[in-house]
């Protein structure tokens, strides 16, 4: 919407800006902000039991792989958007309006000529999001509570045991991963014309 339907640059940096006002806080406030919301006594339980929907409260929404993933969502969607929003931006509107007098439907439209030259800033998005979630053992840790492990965790409790080579090798191993994911990503597309 941003991208196409918003014709002037002020108001598309005033609405961007207002986009990106929850991400001003800390990482750490803005998960554990959704903890009293996903509680067992929480708003979205109680909500869920208020409209009848639900005679118990739902175990599964804290402190399990769902919560996680959702923190991983909140915190990282601006390190997605951000890339693909810049992206679109550079999109030639004439290319759009050649489409449409071609006889293509916006369905179409998104699919053969949106999506195709947003491909780099996707990439981009997918290289920073898995490279920040890689390492990230903080929002695992809280969102778990404590009940799941990933790689930056692992590390982070070897270091606490004081086994550094373990921690070490770990550290490598995940090092060559992140690697491998992006040279894979990267051979997808050119992301020089981006730079």
């Amino acid at each position: 919407f941003l991208a196409f339907h918003v014709r002037s640059l002020t108001w598309q940096i005033a609405l961007f800006l207002v986009c990106t006002i929850p991400f001003w806080t800390s990482n750490i406030i803005r998960m554990i902000s959704w903890i009293p919301f996903l509680g067992r006594n929480g708003i979205a339980n109680q909500t869920l039991i208020d409209w009848g929907l639900i005679d118990q409260p739902l175990e599964w929404l804290l402190y399990s792989d769902f919560s996680v993933i959702l923190a991983f969502v909140h915190l990282y969607t601006l390190f997605m958007v951000v890339p693909i929003f810049n992206t679109m931006m550079r999109i030639d509107r004439s290319l759009l309006e050649a489409a449409r007098d071609c006889g293509a439907s916006g369905f179409q439209t998104l699919v053969h000529v949106i999506l195709p030259l947003t491909k780099p800033g996707i990439m981009i998005g997918t290289i920073f999001v898995v490279t920040l979630v890689m390492g990230d053992f903080i929002t695992v840790r809280f969102m778990s509570g404590s009940q799941r492990a990933n790689v930056g965790r692992l590390i982070s409790n070897d270091i606490g045991l004081l086994q550094y080579p373990s921690a070490a090798a770990t550290a490598v191993v995940l090092l060559l991963t992140v690697l491998i994911v992006i040279g894979l990503l990267l051979r997808f597309v050119n992301i020089r014309k981006e730079l």
